[in-house]
């Protein structure tokens, strides 16, 4: 090993030393782009964490299916199952010594990065374990639909009774005890789930742009375990992205924000959904009260409270709270009574659209087959089996001929392709490979079946079609969705009510244009709302200065 650095590294808290055995400086082919940008995400933590420091990174690639564990506490140890390849080893130095007030150190510490498998569907309920997860695992695959009529009950219960949600004491410092001196470099530190495909996720990744944009560096932390393919998004060039894997040692957790805290001018935090980053919020207005925060919220989940009562939790240590809906401002302001003026609606309306193209096929309501169809991940939210149990009712007694598109992918893919092939040809699948403006294009009706949602970025994208939409009565769907065509959110009752309007646009389509109409109106009323994308282009302009 030698004491300069063989190969230039972009990332401006690292340098390699020795990367022979892997090739992450020179594209060598062991690696792809995004097992690539994995290790690299890998080496932040621990050059941010270990000032000084030199590491040696085993890295380790899984079979298909298995996620990245890149930062967890088992990382230390060297050794692994035998399912794990070994791709080989590189040897980086941080370069926090160079950057901050950091001494540098001496030694070499091992360390074991798992950069998991190739991606693939990974279905959550696989990971339940003992009797009852086993038993409940049973009862969903063999009988989605009324497993999902008992979520529903459960969701009425928790919705009647309403939760309390006591919130953090507040901070009252004017400066933290021992200030942490900080670089120059102006920053944001981003919060996220993962890196995959998801509206939220796409409206974090516009922020990222936004704030490259204005002369930030975007610090990209995320929490959830993912094989993250969103990872070699062009938006994502030049941040610094560290994908957390949990639990991690304490005192690595401390040690990793200290680093990135005196490395960088951190102008502030936007937090998109990011478990790890929320709970470090007391901490970090602890030490650095002059760090402004807001977050972004979507969807309001009754069953566990999610991300929202999360943010009523901990609001005493957030700026602002930027709401995509009005349900999320009548539920912060209304049910918990924040301050208003920390409550910020601005809508995603346009977010998607750009290549939606008015007048397609939905218009010519009397084509045949007439076409109903689905576009979404598919997850237990989404419920694409209700949609396949909506397509076989239609079968039975649609007035005409229809066929059905379902376009996604997610971890319930092998449930969709089985009921699909009970359908037959009618069904047509349709992958992230195909652009979702070609089914916009082919379609006379799109349907919403989710159990929960904020506001759905395909409701804006069929409307851009000229499309109508038949939604459950879920979220904010209300904003923009034609009162007639909003159908009960239980499982049964949905597919009555939206079987019932579909067969109507077949036969009527002066009704189903009614219907359109009133759909274009309520999109257009809420265009004219605060857009997302233009308050936070003024939030971090405020945070530059």
């Amino acid at each position: 090993m030698t004491d300069t650095p063989v190969y230039s590294q972009p990332s401006p808290v690292f340098e390699v030393l020795d990367d022979s055995g892997v090739g992450l400086s020179d594209g060598d082919a062991l690696l792809d782009d995004r097992e690539r940008r994995l290790v690299e995400g890998a080496a932040n933590f621990y050059a941010l964490a270990g000032p000084g420091q030199t590491f040696r990174l085993t890295v380790l690639r899984g079979p298909a299916g298995t996620m990245p564990a890149l930062t967890d506490e088992e990382r230390t140890t060297i050794e692994w199952e035998d399912d794990h390849e070994v791709v080989g080893s590189l040897v980086v130095r941080s370069l926090m010594h160079t950057i901050a007030d950091h001494p540098p150190s001496d030694g070499l510490v091992d360390i074991a990065v798992d950069i998991g498998g190739p991606p693939a569907s990974v279905n959550a309920y696989d990971e339940l374990k003992g009797v009852l997860g086993k038993a409940r695992k049973a009862v969903r695959f063999l009988a989605p639909v009324q497993f999902d009529a008992l979520r529903q009950f459960r969701t009425d219960m928790v919705e009647r009774r309403g939760r309390d949600i006591p919130r953090k004491a507040p901070i009252r410092l004017s400066r933290g005890a021992t200030a942490t001196p900080h670089g120059e470099t102006p920053a944001i530190l981003f919060g996220l789930h993962w890196l995959e495909l998801g509206g939220a996720e796409r409206w974090a990744i516009d922020t990222i742009r936004l704030a490259k944009e204005a002369g930030f560096l975007p610090i990209v932390i995320t929490d959830r375990d993912s094989p993250h393919e969103w990872i070699t998004r062009p938006e994502l060039d030049g941040t610094l992205i560290v994908p957390l894997t949990v639990p991690m040692d304490p005192k690595q957790e401390s040690a990793f924000l200290n680093g990135l805290l005196s490395a960088f001018d951190v102008r502030g935090i936007h937090l998109h959904h990011c478990t790890w980053l929320y709970e470090k919020l007391p901490w970090i207005k602890s030490v650095r009260p002059d760090i402004p925060v807001a977050d972004s919220l979507h969807v309001l989940e009754w069953r566990t409270g999610g991300f929202v009562d999360m943010s009523v939790r901990l609001s005493n240590m957030i700026d602002q709270h930027h709401v995509i809906s009005p349900q999320l401002r009548d539920y912060l302001i209304g049910k918990h009574g924040l301050e208003p003026n920390k409550v910020v609606l601005a809508t995603l309306a346009g977010l998607t659209t750009g290549n939606i193209v008015v007048g397609g096929a939905g218009e010519a309501v009397e084509s045949n087959p007439f076409t109903v169809a689905f576009v979404g991940r598919f997850t237990q939210q989404k419920r694409p089996y209700l949609f396949l149990q909506l397509a076989a009712e239609l079968k039975k007694s649609s007035p005409r001929d229809v066929r059905f598109i379902i376009h996604g992918h997610g971890e319930l893919a092998a449930e969709v392709n089985s009921l699909r092939a009970r359908l037959g040809d009618s069904i047509e699948l349709r992958g992230p490979d195909r652009p979702v403006s070609d089914t916009f294009r082919d379609s006379d009706v799109l349907v919403v079946s989710s159990d929960n949602e904020g506001l759905t970025l395909t409701s804006f994208e069929a409307t851009a079609a000229g499309v109508p939409v038949v939604s459950a009565d879920v979220g904010s769907q209300s904003s923009l969705i034609a009162d007639d065509l909003l159908c009960p959110r239980h499982p049964y009752a949905f597919i009555q009510a939206a079987a019932a309007r579909i067969r109507t646009m077949m036969t009527s389509p002066d009704q189903r244009k009614t219907w359109l109409d009133e759909q274009a109106a309520k999109a257009e009323a809420f265009a004219k709302l605060p857009r997302a994308e233009d308050w936070t282009r003024d939030l971090y302009q405020g945070w530059l200065k």
